[in-house]
């Protein structure tokens, strides 16, 4: 989809001339095209239709790759050259990486709203959610309900005809990325969850092993992540909080928690260091080393 014209304007310095004699020789007004390439502190780099590259001052809301639409204007007393932005066009997204790059918390909650939609299991339990209110969230069994449901929608090419192919693609190598609003959280930020496997360990045993990373902002605690490692020797349980401090009082009850799995449980609760990549951006590794 374009954007709107008229959109901002680069300036050209008259030093950049040599470099670029055909841009200069430009008639006043002459549209000409161009790409996005780079954004760099001091300015943006532009690819001409002709191959060169141009670096321009000024800044423009657009992503990388977009094709621009540019009208060449003179700058008073041969300062340069002003290009003004007429049409942008910002590259296509890649149509199977789209859930992982873009998102799909936002567009599942919206079909799931949207007035007149065909009611399914998940639009369903969104209405019983959200009329059980805050204390829902309380519930674990409500998490466990809606995640469960949320995954096998995104998944279902008849209900996430964008997203499903992503998925089934990752479900043949073994890894799941999904990204789950949360009903009871209007406008926080989604629930992420990261999944892998691995056939055998690194002795050449047969030993299975599976991780689950999750990410959950709470309003008092900031983000959460926890991750699950399930190994034939046990589970490795590490949880991640800006404040290790604020769950000091609740660590005995989820010790004794997971000890009544009645396997050994190695837990660990750590900080999380301000600025962390979210978890969207450690999803790209095969196996994912995170545990520690």
């Amino acid at each position: 989809m374009e954007t709107p014209a008229i959109l901002g304007s680069l300036r050209i310095p008259a030093t950049a001339a040599p470099s670029v004699p055909a841009l200069f020789n430009t008639p006043t007004g002459q549209t000409l095209e161009a790409t996005l390439e780079a954004i760099l502190p001091e300015g943006l780099v532009l690819r001409l239709a002709d191959g060169k590259q141009l670096q321009a001052q000024g800044s423009l809301p657009f992503p990388l790759g977009s094709a621009l639409t540019l009208k060449a204007l003179p700058l008073p007393e041969g300062a340069g050259i002003r290009l003004q932005v007429i049409r942008a066009t910002p590259p296509p997204a890649p149509a199977l990486l789209a859930p992982l790059v873009l998102g799909e918390a936002g567009p599942l909650m919206a079909r799931l709203q949207a007035e007149g939609a065909e009611p399914t299991p998940l639009a369903a339990l969104l209405r019983s959610l959200v009329q059980a209110g805050l204390s829902v969230a309380e519930q674990p069994e409500a998490w466990s309900a809606w995640m469960k449901e949320a995954m096998k929608t995104l998944a279902d090419p008849a209900a996430s005809p964008a997203e499903s192919a992503f998925h089934n693609l990752q479900a043949k190598e073994g890894t799941g990325w999904f990204e789950l609003p949360l009903p009871w959280a209007h406008g926080a930020e989604p629930m992420r969850i990261w999944i892998e496997g691995e056939g055998d360990s690194a002795r050449g045993e047969s030993d299975p092993v599976h991780r689950v990373f999750l990410s959950v902002p709470f309003s008092t605690l900031g983000e959460v992540r926890l991750g699950l490692e399930q190994r034939s020797a046990g589970l490795r349980v590490r949880l991640w909080l800006q404040d290790p401090d604020q769950v000091s009082a609740l660590r005995p009850h989820l010790e004794a928690e997971l000890a009544s799995l009645g396997r050994p449980v190695d837990l660990q609760v750590l900080a999380l260091p301000p600025g962390t990549p979210d978890l969207r951006a450690m999803a790209g590794g095969s196996p994912l080393q995170a545990m520690g």
